[in-house]
């Protein structure tokens, strides 16, 4: 038995041991090993700055590692259930997204998708979507509530000189953080501020700054159903659209007026849509309106 033994032993560690062939040797796939590397931390969010180190695989993550202090970027939650992680193929670019529709303060990081690290794609590519079928974004006053002025991503920004120091440092962001509030509320500085909105919706809440204070109101509106009937987005789905609030002349309430409406695709659309009507306890609101209007 003690002979029998031995030349098991032996016969293993011969198939221990053997060489292997080059060709036979096990590969994983490009973006597995493109994911174990330790990689390089983002240097820019200018999309016309963007070299293949910035380049993020994305999939089945449920979180962005901060460059630098900062909190983590998220995809997706409902309500105090846990995060959702990022869709499979979610590859490509961070950037920072502003749009001439909008104010300075208005601002998003965005994730660009391409199916390499080539920046030349960038501009073929489309935005990462939420299941809601919004872009997925963060926006700027989001970013300097939960992380700091000092944060990682704002520094970055600052470094590309994508924002100034002024703009960080403004009162627009002072109060967002001191009446703490969400990505999705909406803080208006003028009645012809132009903001970022989504629908179908029910209600906005709004808060519109003035030299006394902050107004807050609640608005009901009124049903939007050309988002259904012309298919700007999917059963069960929202279109991303920019808005400015306007006086009808039958009204008393501030209705809302879209300006532009966005496909899930990103493309422009300019449509002439009817004026949203709203109704609410608006009297404190319409005052603000008076005096950002000069009206008696």
């Amino acid at each position: 038995m003690i002979p029998l033994a031995r030349a098991q032993q032996a016969m293993a560690c011969r198939l221990l041991h053997r060489p292997l062939l080059q060709g036979r040797m096990p590969t994983s796939p490009l973006f597995i090993q493109y994911r174990s590397l330790r990689l390089p931390p983002i240097k820019t969010l200018n999309p016309k700055a963007l070299s293949e180190s910035d380049f993020r695989d994305l999939s089945n993550k449920n979180s962005l590692n901060p460059p630098g202090r900062g909190h983590y970027l998220h995809y997706f939650r409902i309500l105090s259930k846990p995060y959702i992680s990022f869709p499979d193929k979610t590859t490509g670019f961070l950037y920072y997204w502003t749009h001439s529709d909008l104010p300075a303060t208005a601002g998003q990081i965005r994730f660009r998708l391409t199916s390499t690290n080539d920046p030349s794609l960038f501009e073929s590519g489309s935005d990462l979507l939420r299941p809601d079928g919004t872009p997925w974004a963060i926006p700027l006053a989001r970013l300097v509530r939960l992380h700091g002025s000092d944060s990682g991503y704002i520094q970055m920004l600052l470094n590309d000189g994508l924002v100034s120091k002024e703009l960080i440092r403004s009162k627009y962001f002072r109060l967002y953080e001191k009446l703490r509030l969400r990505a999705t509320s909406v803080l208006i500085e003028s009645f012809d501020d132009v903001f970022p909105l989504s629908f179908p919706r029910s209600a906005l809440s709004i808060c519109a700054v003035s030299s006394d204070g902050v107004a807050q109101v609640q608005l009901r509106l009124d049903d939007q159903p050309w988002v259904e009937d012309l298919k700007l987005a999917e059963p069960g789905k929202r279109v991303y659209a920019h808005v400015r609030l306007q006086m009808s002349d039958n009204s008393r309430w501030p209705g809302l007026q879209v300006v532009r409406v966005f496909s899930p695709s990103g493309a422009q659309l300019d449509l002439n849509l009817p004026l949203i009507q709203s109704w609410g306890d608006t009297r404190a609101f319409l005052s603000w309106c008076r005096q950002t209007t000069n009206e008696p």
